[in-house]
C-alpha cells in the first residue's frame, strides 16, 4: 500500500460496560487487553468474524495501566487498589507482584521482554518475567509522571518534577539529568538518541543522552500533555490544547526551526500516537474526532472519523497496520490502514 494514500477503514465496533483508560496489543495483533475506569480488565479477541470480549478480573477502585510483553504471552496491569498483577494470557491467570499504598499508574516492559518496570509514587520497581523483584530506584525528586525504556542500550527513563533519571540494571546505576520543571511525558526516539518530555509550563524539553546536550522549545499556550516520535526518529509530534505541533529533528535538529502546526481539532487533544512502523500520526480530541495525518507531507488530515464521545484511547498494533480507538462512552472502534475511496 502506498503510505501517501493511507486512510482509515473501520473493521469493527463494540461497546463496553465502562470507559477504557488503557490498552495493550498482543504481539501478534490478534487480541488486545483493555483496562477500564471502574476496574474491569478485559481481553478483546479480534480473530473471528466479530470481536469477542472476555473479562479476566478487576482492580478495586479502577484499573490504571497496562503493558504487554513485546514478544510473549504476559501482560501487566495496575489499579487504584495499589496492586500490580502479571497475567498469562494462555491461562488467563494472574500473580500479584505488588500490593502498595500508592497507585502504580505507569507500567513498561523493556524491549527484550525480560524486565517490567512499575512506578509507584517516587519509586520504581523492576521485576523479571517470572515476577521476581530485580531492583528498586527511589531517588526521584518528585512523583513519577512518566517512564519509558530506551530501545538501545536497555535503560529506563523516569520523568518527574525536577527532570530525568536514567536507570541501568547491568550494573545497577542511575544518571541524573536535572531540570527545574514538571516533566509530564517520556518519549524516546526509536534510535535511542533523544528523549523528549512535555512540560507543565507549556514547553517541550529534550535530552541527547549521548552528548548530554539539552534544549527546550517554548511558546505553547498550555501544558504539553502528549509527545510521540515518528518511526524514523525524524519527527516529534506534541500536543497542547487543541493544537498539534511537529518538530523536525533532521539535520541540525529543531533549534531555530519553524515547526509544522496541525490545526483541525476544535477542542483539546486527548490522544496522540505515531504509527510504530510507518509515517502516519493518529490524534483524538474532546471534539470526538479521530484524525489521521502524515506530517512529513503536509498539514491537512488524510482521513477522519467521528466517535460517540471524547476520544479516550488510541493504540496502534505492533505492526502499525491497525488502530484501536476508544471513547468515554465505552465504545471501541477498530480500524485498518487502507487506501481511501475513489474521489476522496
Amino acid at each position: 500500500m502506498n503510505a501517501r494514500r493511507a486512510g482509515l477503514a473501520l473493521r469493527a465496533r463494540l461497546g463496553l460496560d465502562d470507559f477504557p483508560v488503557d490498552a495493550a496489543w498482543a504481539p501478534d495483533g490478534a487480541s488486545c487487553a483493555i483496562a477500564c475506569g471502574e476496574g474491569a480488565l478485559v481481553l478483546v479477541d479480534f480473530k473471528g468474524t466479530a470481536p469477542a470480549v472476555h473479562e479476566l478480573g478487576r482492580h478495586a477502585g479502577g484499573a490504571l495501566a497496562l503493558a504487554w510483553q513485546p514478544a510473549g504471552p504476559l501482560f501487566a496491569s495496575s489499579g487504584a487498589d495499589g496492586r500490580v498483577l502479571l497475567w498469562d494470557v494462555r491461562t488467563r491467570a494472574a500473580r500479584e507482584l505488588l500490593r502498595g499504598t500508592a497507585w502504580s499508574e505507569h507500567l513498561a516492559f523493556a524491549r527484550h521482554g525480560k524486565w517490567l518496570a512499575a512506578a509507584s509514587g517516587r519509586e520504581i520497581l523492576v521485576f523479571d518475567a517470572q515476577g521476581a523483584e530485580l531492583a528498586r530506584f527511589a531517588d526521584h525528586p518528585g512523583t513519577i509522571n512518566a517512564i519509558a525504556w530506551r530501545p538501545k542500550p536497555v535503560e529506563l527513563a523516569a520523568l518527574s518534577q525536577g527532570g530525568l533519571r536514567l536507570h541501568r540494571l547491568e550494573p545497577v546505576a542511575t544518571v541524573a539529568f536535572d531540570w527545574n520543571a514538571a516533566c509530564l511525558t517520556a518519549s524516546w526516539s526509536p534510535d535511542g538518541r533523544i528523549i523528549a518530555s512535555g512540560l507543565q509550563e507549556g514547553a517541550v524539553h529534550f535530552w541527547n543522552v549521548a552528548t548530554t546536550k539539552q534544549s527546550e522549545m517554548k511558546g505553547y499556550g498550555s501544558k504539553v500533555q502528549f509527545t510521540s516520535f515518528s518511526a524514523n526518529s525524524r519527527l516529534l509530534a506534541t500536543a497542547a490544547g487543541e493544537l498539534i505541533v511537529v518538530w523536525d529533528f533532521g539535520g541540525a535538529g529543531p533549534e531555530g526551526s519553524t515547526p509544522r502546526q496541525l490545526r483541525a481539532h476544535t477542542e483539546r487533544v486527548t490522544q496522540l500516537a505515531f504509527q510504530p512502523e510507518g509515517p502516519c500520526l493518529a490524534s483524538g480530541a474532546r471534539d470526538r474526532r479521530l484524525l489521521l495525518w502524515q506530517p512529513a507531507l503536509g498539514a491537512e488530515p488524510l482521513d477522519a472519523d467521528l466517535l460517540g464521545d471524547e476520544v479516550a484511547l488510541l493504540r496502534w498494533s505492533r505492526d502499525g497496520q491497525r488502530l484501536l480507538a476508544g471513547d468515554r462512552a465505552g465504545r471501541l472502534s477498530l480500524y485498518a490502514l487502507a487506501a481511501p475511496a475513489a474521489g476522496r
